[in-house]
């Protein structure tokens, strides 16, 4: 058993920027308490952040800021992720979706733009799919629900088998640096990052690996998300041609997980649909490359609102 190590055995703080716009708040459906940074702005459209398997809100700190001027934006921490509330359930895609739209309804949200990032773009897609008028727009940073080519990534292959994935989970609680190691699949060049990001992620990443609801969660959003996106494979083609909704996709030049063959085939499907590569990054293009996200960003929303 790993010795315990009470360093990374604390609550996860906000990066400091985004600290003042941390709130918790109780859904009704599914019940659960989710944890948000919202800016409160009521009389701005909504601009809601849904980030990554194994992620929280913070992975938008770079971007969240210089959003609100127009939007009022909310970027929430999924249920058994980060702060928000981690109960012993089955994480299928489907509670994940509910949570989302828990909170839009709890919020007295009608519409929102939803920004997904890898899993919160697989998620913000089928939102989109299922309600689609309550999403004025919609942005895939890594991730979609449609994946006519299979995901290659050997690493979270092996974090899907049962027994296997615990293990191999747990076994970086006994290296601060093989956890902090374990990020490079998703940055191109981590080391490129400045001094303050990778000091919040080596810390960041050994809480995770060190929280047991947080463990439980990866590991069961993990093992019933590939069954459920290869379910809905067969029928996407046909839902995609007919959702009018301005999308973005934005992919990384060095993404290991998102395909450039999936995100061209999103484009030559829905309409209204604008690819981009932005040059430089991996898996998180908002973290490796915020000026360069933001502006793009910011010229598609002028376009749309």
């Amino acid at each position: 058993m790993p010795k315990k190590n009470t360093i990374y055995q604390t609550p996860m703080e906000p990066w400091p920027a985004l600290a003042r716009y941390g709130q918790r708040i109780e859904i009704e459906k599914p019940v659960l308490r989710l944890f948000f940074f919202d800016t409160g702005k009521v009389n701005k459209p909504v601009l809601m952040m849904i980030h990554g398997l194994g992620d929280e809100a913070d992975t938008w700190r770079h971007v969240y800021t210089p959003l609100i001027e127009n939007f009022r934006v909310i970027a929430l921490d999924l249920p058994g992720f980060g702060r928000s509330e981690k109960l012993d359930v089955d994480y299928t895609p489907d509670y994940l979706l509910s949570a989302i739209v828990g909170l839009m309804d709890q919020l007295a949200i009608p519409d929102a733009t939803l920004m997904g990032s890898s899993l919160g773009g697989i998620l913000a897609h089928q939102i989109a799919i299922n309600h689609p008028e309550r999403i004025n727009g919609l942005v895939l940073i890594g991730g979609s629900i449609f994946q006519p080519q299979a995901m290659q990534d050997w690493s979270l292959r092996l974090m899907g088998l049962p027994v296997v994935g615990k293990w191999l989970y747990t076994r970086l609680r006994n290296d601060p640096d093989a956890a902090y190691a374990s990020l490079n699949n998703v940055y191109h060049q981590i080391e490129d990052l400045p001094q303050a990001d990778r000091s919040f992620l080596y810390h960041r990443v050994n809480q995770r690996v060190w929280d047991d609801g947080q463990r439980r969660a990866y590991l069961s959003t993990l093992s019933n998300l590939a069954p459920w996106i290869k379910h809905l494979q067969a029928d996407l083609p046909a839902k995609l041609k007919t959702l009018q909704l301005s999308t973005l996709v934005m992919r990384g030049e060095f993404d290991l997980l998102f395909s450039e063959a999936n995100s061209d085939a999103i484009v030559n499907i829905q309409p209204n649909t604008r690819k981009v590569t932005i040059q430089g990054a991996g898996h998180l293009p908002h973290q490796e490359a915020p000026h360069a996200f933001l502006s793009i960003i910011q010229n598609w929303f002028s376009e749309i609102y």
